[in-house]
């Protein structure tokens, strides 16, 4: 498996495809394209790597996460996948935009709410999820055991966590699932793809996170 990082949006949101490169089959996490440059940039990647993406994968519904959900379903034509959680982010949206400056035309519905049953398929690699709320109540990371890679959206970051003072955030409930649901499951040689900033790994973040000792 493969990772293409894409640094979008005026909040420096990482968008990631993951993909198989001998079957090309793909997902594409946290779409967030806001220019047409941005746009441009997945298009021609996938494109020049001729992927088959399959689903559009939203770990969290905040602002800088859900801005290229039109642009993807519309490019790819594939199913949305978002936790129930979030919903109301969805439907506040344009509230959500109007916060931060931004214009921001109605997302589209999600086509498949996310549980930790949830579980889909690249060429034989399992991708399954936990719902890992604090940053928001429908929060989850994307875990790809057999080559332990784990897409955390805003949960967690290099030596630093997510934020808890936007709509539905909780320290306490944030703190309790990076220990008690994503390190019980992750051990330390996970590595951690995050929505902002470089990669990390559990064993890092478990013994020198400030915020976690």
């Amino acid at each position: 498996m493969k990772i293409k990082k894409f640094q979008l949006n005026p909040f420096s949101m990482n968008c990631y495809i993951y993909y198989d490169e001998a079957s090309k089959d793909a997902v594409i996490i946290d779409p967030a394209a806001f220019t047409e440059d941005e746009q441009k940039s997945i298009m021609d990647f996938t494109e020049s790597e001729n992927l088959n993406v399959k689903y559009i994968l939203n770990t969290h519904g905040h602002i800088d996460h859900i801005l290229g959900n039109n642009f993807a379903k519309n490019y790819f034509k594939v199913p949305l996948y978002m936790h129930a959680g979030d919903e109301f982010m969805l439907e506040n949206s344009k509230e959500q935009a109007r916060f931060f400056g931004m214009d921001f035309p109605d997302p589209p519905p999600v086509d498949n709410y996310i549980d930790d049953k949830t579980s889909l398929q690249i060429n034989g690699t399992e991708l399954t999820f936990i719902n890992t709320p604090g940053h928001s109540p429908g929060s989850v990371c994307i875990i790809d055991h057999k080559n332990k890679n784990v897409f955390c959206g805003d949960l967690i970051f290099k030596n630093s966590i997510g934020r808890t003072d936007l709509q539905g955030g909780n320290l306490n409930v944030l703190i309790s699932s990076i220990k008690n649901k994503l390190f019980k499951v992750c051990a330390n040689d996970y590595n951690l793809f995050p929505g902002h900033m470089e990669s990390t790994n559990v064993k890092d973040e478990r013994n020198s996170n400030p915020f976690l000792i």
